[in-house]
């Protein structure tokens, strides 16, 4: 098993290379780190006003990767293109995660990745969370991710959480027969798809012992889950999305930046 971690921000070495290690040693799995810079081999603080080479940056984070975790990993340095050479790394190593310090351009990283995504806040001094909210696509088909999910955020107390558009999901039906659904109003067909939802949500966080909350959200998914993680004191957060092409995919850029918070997504694909 391998995680393969992005650092696009030299200033994030040390506390990118930390909290990789942390989710390292919960996985008992070994790290690929890889490191793009985008500005032209931009001037990196320790070597002053000089272009430093791709072999002088190599070789500084292998200095501090022994430093912070005692042992050697494999270190790539790339110029530009960071989605590109994270997602070829991930895949050639069958990467059981893909670690990235870039909250801001998320958005292509999320289009594209072959593994799960952690995004850490690397404010923080560590990647310990007591309270975390798994919060769940209103497309819910399972949870295949849900042990991985729990495994690398290791909340001791979670609690789960489904923001239901209040319309149709993507490759929902009623059951009801076409004949049927022509005279059902659509505020009726609506409150149906939701029962529908609701109860299976609801279901699936009893069997997992899970406390849910299901709610038809007024404010747009990501105030909504951020305004849950507050109530329940989240320190981190799990999406498990069922596909690139949901509601919630569509929010995961703006939840990444806000997040505050270690984020870790799954897709459902």
């Amino acid at each position: 098993m391998r995680i393969v971690s992005l650092l696009t921000r030299w200033e994030d070495a040390e506390r990118l290379i930390r909290r990789t290690a942390h989710y390292a040693e919960r996985l008992k799995a070994g790290v690929t780190l890889l490191y793009v810079r985008e500005e032209h081999l931009f001037e990196l603080p320790l070597f002053g006003r000089r272009i430093p080479s791709r072999e002088e940056v190599q070789e500084k984070l292998r200095e501090l990767a022994r430093k912070v975790v005692g042992e050697e990993w494999v270190i790539f340095c790339h110029d530009d293109d960071p989605v590109d050479r994270a997602v070829l790394e991930a895949e050639r190593e069958h990467a059981a995660l893909l670690i990235s310090d870039d909250r801001k351009e998320s958005e292509e990283l999320l289009r594209r990745s072959p593994a799960p995504l952690l995004f850490p806040d690397l404010e923080r001094a560590s990647g310990e969370c007591d309270r975390g909210l798994l919060v769940f696509d209103p497309a819910f088909r399972g949870a295949e991710c849900l042990p991985q999910i729990r495994r690398v955020l290791a909340a001791r107390e979670w609690s789960a959480y489904m923001d239901d558009p209040g319309i149709p999901a993507v490759g929902e039906t009623t059951g009801i027969d076409p004949l049927a659904d022509a005279v059902v109003s659509d505020l009726e067909l609506e409150e149906e798809l939701r029962e529908i939802r609701e109860k299976a949500f609801r279901e699936f966080c009893e069997a997992e012992k899970l406390e849910g909350y299901f709610e038809v959200g007024e404010e747009g998914i990501v105030e909504e889950i951020l305004r849950r993680a507050a109530v329940v004191e989240a320190e981190c957060l799990g999406c498990i999305v069922a596909d690139r092409e949901t509601l919630l995919a569509d929010a995961l850029p703006e939840l990444v930046r806000r997040a505050g918070r270690d984020l870790m997504i799954c897709f459902q694909e």
